[in-house]
């Protein structure tokens, strides 16, 4: 018995990524709100794989967040079957960020050299001035807390602490993100696995390998 369950092990791991990789597919879709008495401009930048929320300091720049599974995000221990598990059982999650002296584009209006070839989309918003620093009081505090497990991944260029939250299907960086915009004023409905995202006005969205704005 156990042996045939073994033989089935592959092809239930392959059913499993196919529906995954469906729901995948559906997206978000963002409704800014219309008016805003006290604008003040956000960003979030697509990556294809993931997605980041830049937030403005009062003293100038912006900080960057990102949120992931700890062991995948943080760590980059990738691989298939821990892929599979980590939508599907809750692991261990983390908050990223990293602190910038501008904002997607630099003061020079040049996209900034790390985001070239790599993000895909630039997604502009404007919200709120009190709902976008409570947000990024919480993001900071929440940071904070867990700083003694703070770790630095060259490669994503990021610092990463372990979160309190666990990371599934169910909670992962797209429906953060969503409620991150959610908490930001904007209406947000859809779901999707991967940073998949449909804007509408009067937000504005940016290709970057032709920075042609997107209806």
């Amino acid at each position: 018995m156990g042996m045939i369950r073994a033989r089935h092990i592959p092809a239930l791991v392959l059913l499993l990524c196919l529906a995954v990789m469906q729901v995948a597919c559906t997206g978000y879709t963002i409704r800014p709100p219309e008016s805003v008495a006290d604008p003040v401009g956000i960003y979030i930048v697509d990556y294809g794989d993931t997605s980041r929320l830049w937030l403005p300091e009062d003293q100038g720049g912006y900080t960057e967040w990102g949120y992931g599974d700890w062991r995948w995000y943080a760590n980059d221990k990738t691989n298939l079957l821990y892929g599979v598990v980590v939508l599907t059982w809750p692991t261990s999650a983390t908050l990223g960020r990293h602190e910038r002296d501008t904002g997607p584009w630099g003061a020079d209006g040049v996209l900034l050299a790390d985001l070239a070839g790599y993000a895909q989309l630039v997604h502009e918003i404007d919200v709120e001035r009190p709902k976008m620093e409570a947000l990024r009081t919480e993001l900071n505090e929440r940071y904070e807390s867990q700083r003694s497990t703070e770790i630095f991944n060259e490669r994503r260029q990021m610092s990463f602490v372990k979160d309190d939250s666990s990371y599934w299907m169910g909670h992962q960086s797209t429906t953060v993100m969503a409620d991150w915009t959610r908490k930001l004023g904007c209406k947000a409905s859809g779901y999707s696995l991967r940073s998949n995202y449909r804007l509408k006005p009067p937000g504005r969205t940016i290709k970057l390998d032709t920075h042609l704005a997107i209806d």
